[in-house]
């Protein structure tokens, strides 16, 4: 059985998505609600995949 937010998933007080890259030891992440991708060495692409996953969550959201 799944667990989630099935109840909740349209409730207008939820925060949007905001992604973000962060500086780790090994390069760069992108971050999300306090999770984290595996390192890229390069920031451009931490900032290209953080960019697309944005977009796809905005769409999501009705805010494109």
């Amino acid at each position: 059985m799944m667990t989630g937010y099935c109840s909740d998933r349209h409730s207008p007080t939820r925060a949007a998505r905001q992604y973000s890259v962060v500086p780790r030891a090994e390069g760069w992440s992108v971050a999300v609600n306090g999770a984290c991708t595996r390192p890229f060495p390069d920031k451009g692409a931490a900032e290209r995949i953080a960019a697309t996953l944005q977009r796809q969550a905005d769409v999501l959201r009705g805010r494109s």
